[in-house]
C-alpha cells in the first residue's frame, strides 16, 4: 500500500470512531442544562451516559457478525444512520425517560463505525502493523474528544443544549458520505460467513477459548471504566463542586484530549520498537500511578482543576499506550472471524465502562471523591491484570521462540 493510500485510509478510520466520542465528550457539558430542562437531578441525567455506553456495549456483539457476513461497509452505512435518527429524536425528547431510552439506541448504533474499523484493519494488516495503524486511526479520532466539551458547551450557552444532538446528526451525515465515496470494502464475497444464531455462538465461543483473549480484554476493559468513570464523574467535579460554567468545562476537558492525541501519534511510531508487551506495560504502570495521585488529592481535599484533570492528562496519555496494544493482541488470533473478536472485545470493554458509570451515579455524593475511587479503582485492577494475566503470555512466547 503506498504511503498516500496509507494515509488516506488512516484518516478515513480515525472519522469512523469519533461517533463514540461525539456522543459521550459532548453530552457531558450539557447534563446540568438538561436536568434543569426536566427538572431533574444531575445524578439522573448520569443515567443517560450510562445509557449510551451500555447501547455500546450491546451494539458490540451485533455488529461484528453482520460485518462478517454482510461486509464492512454497509453495516458501516446502517449503523451511521441509525445514528443520525436517533440524534434527532433525542433533541426532540419530550422527557428524561424518552432521552435515556433513545440514548441507549443513540450509543447501540455509534458503535458499528469502531467496530467494523477494527475488522477492516485485520483484513488489511498483522499484528504489529495493525497495532500501528490502529494507534495512529485513534491518534485522528481523538480530534473528536479533544474539541467535543469545548464545542459543545459553546453550543449550549449560545442555542440550547437541543442543538447539541443536531450536531452529532450533522457530523453523522458528513461521516456517511465520507464513507460511501471514499471506502472499499476489505472483506471478500468469499470469505464471508453465515449470520444465523449457531455460526455466531459458535464464533464468540471460540473466540472465548483463546488462550490469551480475555487477559488482553480485561486489562483494556478496565481502563475503559477508568475514562468512563471519568466522564461520569466530571460533572459533579467541574460543575457541581468547582462550579465551573459548560464552556469552561469543555475547556478543561479538551486539554486530556490534545495530550491523548500526542500520545497516540507517538505509539504510532514507537510500536515496532516496544511491541505490544511493552505497550501495555508502560500505560498500566503510569496509569496506576495517576489513578492513585487523583484520589490522594481529594482525600486531602485538595481539589481543583489542575488536580483533577492533571492525574487525567497522565491517565489518557496511558490509555493510549494499552489500548492498541491490548486490541492488537486480543484479536490477532483470529482473521477469519476479526469482526466477531472486535464485537466481543469491545462488549466487555464497554460493559465495564457502562457499570462504572452507573456506580458514578448511584453514588454521587456531589463531590469528585466517588469518581476518584473508581478511576483508582480501575487502573490499578488493570496493572494487576497485566503482570498477573498478560505479561506470562509474552514470557511463554519468548521462551518457546
Amino acid at each position: 500500500m503506498s504511503r498516500g493510500k496509507y494515509a488516506f485510509l488512516a484518516a478515513l478510520l480515525g472519522l469512523l470512531p469519533m461517533l463514540l466520542p461525539l456522543s459521550v465528550d459532548a453530552s457531558v457539558p450539557i447534563l446540568a442544562s438538561v436536568a434543569m430542562h426536566f427538572k431533574t437531578s444531575t445524578a439522573a441525567t448520569q443515567f443517560s451516559l450510562s445509557a449510551v455506553v451500555l447501547g455500546i456495549a450491546l451494539g458490540q456483539l451485533v455488529y461484528g457478525p453482520m460485518s462478517d457476513r454482510l461486509g464492512r461497509k454497509p453495516v458501516i452505512l446502517i449503523g451511521i444512520g441509525g445514528y443520525m435518527v436517533c440524534a434527532v429524536a433525542c433533541a426532540n425528547a419530550p422527557s428524561i425517560e424518552a432521552l435515556i431510552s433513545l440514548r441507549f439506541f443513540q450509543g447501540f448504533f455509534a458503535c458499528s463505525g469502531v467496530i467494523v474499523a477494527r475488522a477492516v484493519i485485520r483484513d488489511l494488516f498483522d499484528r504489529e502493523a495493525g497495532a500501528r495503524l490502529f494507534a495512529l486511526m485513534m491518534g485522528i479520532h481523538g480530534i473528536m474528544p479533544a474539541i467535543a466539551p469545548a464545542l459543545s458547551g459553546w453550543i449550549e450557552e449560545t442555542f440550547g443544549w437541543q442543538a447539541v444532538f443536531w450536531a452529532m446528526a450533522g457530523f453523522a451525515f458528513l461521516t456517511a458520505a465520507a464513507v460511501f465515496f471514499g471506502l472499499a470494502e476489505t472483506h471478500p464475497k468469499s470469505n464471508r460467513l453465515s449470520i444465523n444464531t449457531s455460526t455466531v455462538i459458535s464464533n464468540y465461543k471460540r473466540v472465548m477459548r483463546g488462550r490469551s483473549f480475555l487477559k488482553y480484554a480485561i486489562c483494556g476493559a478496565f481502563m475503559y471504566g477508568a475514562l468512563m468513570a471519568y466522564f461520569a464523574g466530571a460533572p459533579v467535579g467541574l460543575i457541581q463542586y468547582l462550579e465551573l460554567s459548560p464552556i469552561q468545562v469543555g475547556i478543561a476537558m479538551a486539554v486530556p484530549m490534545v495530550s491523548y492525541i500526542g500520545a497516540q501519534l507517538v505509539v504510532a511510531r514507537i510500536t515496532h520498537r516496544l511491541g505490544v508487551d511493552g505497550l501495555i506495560r508502560i500505560g498500566s504502570i503510569m496509569a496506576a500511578a495517576s489513578g492513585g495521585a487523583i484520589l490522594l488529592f481529594v482525600m486531602i481535599d485538595y481539589v481543583t482543576v489542575h488536580s483533577l484533570i492533571g492525574p487525567i492528562i497522565l491517565i489518557l496519555i496511558s490509555l493510549a499506550f494499552i489500548i492498541p496494544g491490548t486490541t492488537a493482541g486480543a484479536m490477532s488470533p483470529f482473521a477469519e472471524i476479526a469482526g466477531a473478536a472486535s464485537s466481543l472485545l469491545g462488549f466487555i470493554q464497554f460493559l465495564l465502562a457502562a457499570a462504572a458509570t452507573v456506580v458514578i451515579g448511584l453514588l454521587n455524593d456531589a463531590t469528585p471523591l466517588t469518581m476518584a475511587a473508581m478511576i483508582c479503582a480501575c487502573t490499578f485492577l488493570a496493572l494487576f491484570t497485566y503482570y498477573i494475566f498478560v505479561r506470562p503470555i509474552h514470557s511463554r512466547d519468548r521462551s518457546h521462540g
